[in-house]
C-alpha cells in the first residue's frame, strides 16, 4: 500500500531555520516526514512507525558533481540522511529520532559561525543584487518622469522597501546570532 503524501505550506525567511527545523521535528513527531521541501510548500508521507531529527544546512556552490557527492557522504558517515533540498542551497538531513540526544549537524563555535555567515553573506549579496537592480530601474524611469508611467512607480518602490526591509533585519539577526556565539 502507497504510503500517503500531504502538501503543507509554510513562509520562513533564511534567518529563520531553527523555526522551520522546529515545525519538520514536529511533524515527524505527528508520524510526517520530509520527502520534499520548498520555498512555500514542502511533502510530507505519512508513517507513524517512525520518528526522526531533522536539520537544514545552507552550502553554496556545491553543484552536482564529486563535491556534492563528498558533501552526502560526509554527513552520511557521520549518521545523517539526505532527505532533500531546497533551491540550489538549503539541504535537509535526517537521523533517527532518540529521547536522549539533540543531534545538530555542527556543535563547534566555529562552524557553526562560519554557517551563520554563508548565510548573512547571501543575503547581503541579495541586498546589494536588488539595490542595483532598483537603480537600473530608476534611471530607465527617469526620463519618463512626466508619462504615465509613474502610477507603477509607487507600488514597486513599496515592494522595494519591502524588500529592502526584510533583508536588512534577516542581516542584523543573523549578525546578532553570531555575536551571541562569540
Amino acid at each position: 500500500m502507497a504510503k500517503k503524501v500531504e502538501k503543507r505550506y509554510h513562509v520562513w525567511f533564511s534567518w529563520e531555520h531553527e523555526k522551520e527545523e522546529r515545525w519538520i521535528n514536529d511533524l515527524s513527531r505527528q508520524g510526517l516526514h520530509l520527502t520534499g521541501a520548498g520555498a512555500i510548500s514542502s511533502k510530507f508521507e505519512r508513517d507513524e512507525s517512525v520518528r526522526y531529527t531533522y536539520r537544514i544546512d545552507h552550502q553554496p556552490g556545491l553543484g552536482k558533481g564529486e563535491k556534492w557527492n563528498d558533501y552526502v557522504a560526509l554527513y552520511r558517515d557521520a549518521g545523517w540522511e539526505y532527505a532533500g533540498k531546497s533551491g540550489a542551497v538549503w539541504f535537509y538531513f535526517r537521523r533517527p529520532w532518540s529521547p536522549d540526544e539533540s543531534p545538530q549537524l555542527y556543535t563547534d563555535r566555529d562552524s557553526i559561525v562560519a554557517y551563520y555567515n554563508r548565510i548573512r553573506r547571501l543575503m547581503v549579496a541579495m541586498f546589494f543584487v536588488n539595490l542595483i537592480i532598483l537603480c537600473l530601474n530608476g534611471i530607465n524611469l527617469v526620463p519618463r518622469i512626466h508619462s504615465s508611467l509613474w502610477g507603477i512607480v509607487v507600488p514597486v518602490l513599496a515592494i522595494y522597501a519591502a524588500v529592502f526591509l526584510l533583508l536588512g533585519i534577516g542581516i542584523i539577526k543573523i549578525g546578532r546570532k553570531i555575536k551571541k556565539i562569540l
